[in-house]
């Protein structure tokens, strides 16, 4: 036998060897599995985890969007989107994402996002998500200057706003509307819109919204040359934006005012109004409020002052139409100083700017022109529609011909049916009455047998209630003491016999259609002493045979049936009205 060396095992210790290492590759395999499924069911919780989380961020944010906008866009800007994967909660980050945006004044010309939400929305039965889609991707398209689309788009989804019957979004809606038609010139639709605007922001409470809505509706006034109405309404705003403090659109209401007493003709009041920016924003005014000081003071003929404030002026290079006022500012101010070529030449640049703001009127007129061209598509739908119905009614006609030869053939087919289907009826009837026949004879059967089993237990039973009742008013004389011990045993061992009760009432549910079962049923709760009572008095015993059975005296036995029914009264047992009166 060769002994063992440590290069080389004995074979039964290579087995023991091969088997550790076996169970170590078993249990490595248990182990790669286990967390193979602890992977495989714990990566979809963690998923919707985060799902859940991102639900909830959208939901935080969109409680912030209205009072908080800044706070809205800081949690949404925090959402990875390449995250999401449901197509639904993409749309909703979309479409919030888009508000948060405009409620912080960032302006969007990319309808990449918003588009995301339309897509998802267009077809949608959530009417208000669909709106607020549609209305910001008309906002985008606005904000890259197509405003022929963005119109289209906008009165589009107008049908959709009212449905919402939300004054609020009502008046976005038509504040948007009204812009477009002042960018076009088209003074007399913006001022339509703006007012209804003006009317769904009161409606919801939106003060600040009504003060910028008055200040557009004096504007579309003040370009229609009615100077007392825009006054008014300027001076509605002014009251609104001083009440709420808002002072930006404070200061542009009181340069709006300014213009206003210009155009009219009184440079003084346009001269106050201005100081009065200067005293109320305690700033200095900006290029605008400077022109318009320069004019007051020209037609004050303040002529040095007038040179002054118009020097102070500093209009941005592509501010045309600030170019403009300034210039004509200038013109009017040279023609008094005697520099009419200088005056020329300022009047030469205006009248190039005014034709160039009138070409740009014109081309956008198609704006304002737009829905008269989809009333003459509609028109013209319709009239192709007519002419298809015409063809339509042809084809029909032509069918219904056939139809009719066709439904004469079915009708003579069904008539013959109902024939055949009459006779069955009548057969059927036949056979029914004759069950109902039989019926009624089973019933009066069973109702004879009842009472002939009724008769029989009161005839059983009368004897036991005769011995009763002689017992009860024999009781006590001494001569027949021995005779009613013997009755009175006898009437014991049948009342209080668990073989006797069980006779009486088997008698009683035969009688009754199983009236102590369903009290049973109904009536958990009486005591046995009280299922006593009912047996006996179902079983038709007088009351002084049942104070023999029970030992109680008459009165007492009246008094414990008198509690039983008013406890069956008072129970919410369905059948009680027919125990109560059995017990009649």
């Amino acid at each position: 036998m060769q002994p063992d060396t440590p290069d080389r095992l004995p074979y039964s210790k290579i087995r023991i060897f091969l088997h550790h290492t076996e169970a170590r590759h078993s249990d490595m395999k248990v182990s790669e599995m286990k967390l193979f499924y602890i992977l495989f069911f714990c990566l979809p919780m963690v998923a919707c985890r985060y799902g859940a989380d991102i639900r909830n961020e959208l939901s935080r944010a969109e409680t912030l969007l209205q009072d908080a906008p800044d706070s809205a866009l800081n949690i949404l800007q925090s959402i990875e989107p390449d995250k999401i994967r449901k197509d639904r909660i993409r749309a909703e980050y979309a479409l919030l994402y888009s508000m948060a945006l405009d409620k912080n004044y960032i302006m969007v010309e990319s309808d990449s996002l918003i588009r995301i939400a339309r897509n998802f929305y267009h077809d949608s039965g959530d009417i208000r998500r669909r709106y607020l889609s549609d209305y910001y991707y008309g906002l985008v398209l606005y904000n890259r200057q197509e405003h022929a689309e963005a119109l289209v788009h906008f009165l589009a989804a107008e049908d959709d706003c009212l449905k919402l019957g939300d004054p609020y979004l009502s008046g976005l809606l038509y504040t948007q509307i009204s812009n477009i038609y002042r960018s076009a010139y088209d003074y007399s639709n913006s001022l339509v819109y703006i007012k209804k605007a003006y009317d769904n922001y009161r409606r919801a409470g939106k003060t600040r919204h009504c003060g910028y809505a008055l200040s557009d509706i004096g504007d579309a006034y003040a370009q229609l040359e009615r100077p007392d109405s825009a006054e008014f309404y300027y001076l509605s705003s002014l009251d609104i934006t001083e009440s709420v403090r808002d002072t930006a659109m404070m200061r542009a209401t009181l340069c709006y005012l300014a213009l206003v007493y210009i155009n009219n003709k009184e440079p003084e009041k346009a001269a106050t109004t201005l100081w009065r920016i200067r005293r109320q924003s305690d700033t200095d005014w900006d290029a605008w409020e400077y022109v318009v000081m320069a004019t007051a003071q020209q037609m004050m003929n303040h002529l040095d002052s007038a040179l002054y404030y118009l020097k102070q002026a500093d209009i941005p290079f592509d501010d045309s139409r600030g170019k403009a006022h300034w210039r004509l500012s200038a013109a009017n101010i040279h023609m008094k100083t005697g520099e009419y070529r200088k005056a020329a030449e300022e009047y030469q640049y205006c009248a190039a700017v005014q034709d160039s703001l009138v070409r740009i009127a014109l081309q956008q007129s198609y704006a304002s022109l737009h829905r008269d061209f989809i009333s003459e598509r509609q028109h013209a739908t319709m009239s192709a529609l007519y002419a298809m119905k015409h063809r339509f009614r042809l084809s029909a006609t032509a069918a219904a011909i056939f139809i009719l030869f066709i439904g004469y053939i079915a009708y003579i087919n069904y008539r013959k049916r109902q024939q055949t289907r009459a006779q069955y009826i009548e057969a059927i009837g036949e056979i029914r009455k004759a069950n109902q026949l039989l019926f009624r004879k089973l019933e009066k059967r069973k109702m004879l047998e009842t009472q002939e089993l009724r008769h029989l237990m009161k005839e059983r039973f009368g004897v036991v209630s005769e011995l009763a009742a002689t017992y009860y008013e024999r009781r006590g004389t001494d001569e027949q003491k021995a005779i009613f011990g013997k009755v009175k045993a006898l009437l014991d061992s049948y009342a209080s016999d668990k073989k006797g009760k069980e006779e009486i009432e088997k008698a009683v549910n035969l009688c009754y259609d199983d009236v102590m079962v369903k009290i049973r049923q109904e009536l958990p709760s009486l005591k046995e002493s009280e299922l006593d009572l009912l047996r006996y008095i179902y079983a038709g015993f007088s009351l002084r045979v049942i104070s023999v059975f029970t030992g109680d005296s008459l009165n007492y036995t009246a008094v414990k049936k008198s509690r039983l029914k008013a406890k069956i009264a008072a129970s919410d047992a369905p059948s009680k009205a027919c125990f109560i009166d059995l017990m009649s």
